[in-house]
């Protein structure tokens, strides 16, 4: 340890005849290490709700959307569409998807719903759906299924189905609430398209079974989306293997290089995830920096206690001073000395502060401390809490250097004094 750092430390450990100055820096630590971990918790827990949302958002809505400008895909289009969009760095999944206006009807209750054709193979994958599906929509409190056995019972509204089984289909768990729905049981979907009967023009019409139901806490999905297979959605619609476009999964979904899939699809309007939710993420974007601004001002509290204490400190080292100038010190390394004490209350007060931000973390992470109620986040029954190393390190190297930075002043007061003024007497 250099003689700067020891003797910094040993001034900050020293019984002090003036004992408020200790309990000052002892304050002063205390504020560091409350802001730090203040700033930690509140950071990550808006984290964990933005990746909650995140997770909400692409349970019923895929990374990015491929449609044509004008029309429909033909089969032969589409299925070429795909080999080539999934060859593209960074797409992991690609699939078809047909999305339509429709009616649903069941127990003498008609609704207009929107119908999403999918591909049962790899709508699991492609969207986040697997994580909020339940099996009835009457048990609010109900878990969602496992994820390997939600994905086995998204694969079962494959069409056509097996012999002597019916047609199936997944919606918003609201939806079926509203119309009386249970898992099991029958429905029908009415297609706008008409075919002409004996007795005239009649809507198309397909008779399914509810499967499971999903409940991602966005109402505009949860009371309008129904889930089919897309060849499904082909007959009901009479689309004759058209789609509506392609659904893809991305590698990074915060951070996707738009630009190329633009020129590597040229012709084609591409549309991510976060277009359709821009408001809401640009939202919560606002509120994360406006809450680490307010945060920040409980250490800057913590700052002028450094300030005030370390002049204080100065004050009282006086002679300490004069004496070390005496025998040869320079100012130099008597600024160094005091600079090393704010260093050593930042240091201090930023590690406790990190340590028991994390430690706050982990023990919301780990117990229910503050219990959310499944309706309103059903994604999650706990606060949720993601630790970031980027927000970490940002938090850190803020703090830290700002408590150097305020050591500046304190440490040019020390090294202007002079040592025969102070030991006379």
């Amino acid at each position: 340890m250099r003689v700067e750092s020891l003797i910094g430390l040993r001034f900050l450990r020293a019984k002090r005849r003036d004992r408020s100055i200790s309990l000052i820096t002892w304050i002063s630590i205390a504020g560091v290490m409350l802001g730090v971990a203040a700033l930690i918790v509140a950071i990550s827990v808006m984290n964990g709700f933005r990746d909650n949302m995140f997770q909400a958002v692409t349970g019923t809505q895929p990374h990015v959307r491929v449609t044509p400008r004008q029309g429909t895909l033909p089969e032969a289009q589409w299925k070429g569409l795909i080999q080539k969009a999934a060859a593209l760095p960074g797409v992991e999944k690609a699939a078809p998807f047909l999305s339509r206006q429709a009616f649903l009807y069941a127990h003498n209750e008609y609704r207009a719903i929107l119908l999403r054709g999918v591909d049962p193979d790899t709508v699991g994958e492609i969207t986040e759906l697997a994580a909020f599906i339940r099996k009835t929509p009457y048990d609010s409190s109900a878990h969602t299924l496992p994820l390997a056995e939600a994905k086995t019972l998204l694969k079962g509204i494959k069409y056509p189905p097996a012999q002597g089984s019916q047609a199936a289909v997944v919606m918003g768990g609201p939806l079926a609430l509203t119309l009386g729905v249970d898992t099991g049981e029958e429905i029908r979907l009415i297609s706008p398209v008409v075919r002409m009967t004996p007795l005239g023009p009649a809507p198309l019409m397909k008779q399914a079974h509810l499967l499971g139901v999903f409940e991602t806490g966005i109402s505009s999905s949860d009371e309008v989306l129904v889930f089919a297979d897309y060849r499904l959605a082909q007959r009901l619609f009479r689309t004759r293997g058209e789609v509506d476009g392609l659904e893809l999964r991305m590698s990074s979904p915060f951070d996707m290089d738009m630009e190329s899939l633009e020129e590597a699809l040229p012709g084609y309007d591409i549309r991510p995830w976060g277009e359709e939710n821009k408001n809401l993420f640009q939202v919560m974007k606002l509120e994360k920096i406006g809450l680490f601004l307010i945060l920040t001002l409980i250490i800057l509290v913590a700052f002028f206690n450094i300030i005030s204490s370390l002049v204080m400190l100065v004050l009282e080292k006086r002679r300490a001073i004069a004496i070390l100038k005496a025998i040869g010190a320079t100012d130099s390394l008597v600024q160094r000395i005091f600079f090393m004490q704010g260093v050593w209350i930042g240091f201090l007060g930023t590690l406790a502060g990190l340590v028991l931000g994390l430690g706050l973390c982990w023990a919301l992470a780990s117990f229910d401390l503050i219990p959310l109620p499944p309706d309103l986040y059903p994604a999650t029954n706990h606060l949720p809490v993601k630790v970031d190393l980027m927000d970490m390190l940002a938090i850190t190297v803020a703090s830290f250097s700002i408590c150097v930075l305020v050591n500046i002043y304190p440490a040019r007061k020390a090294s202007r004094m002079q040592p025969i003024t102070h030991l006379q007497g």
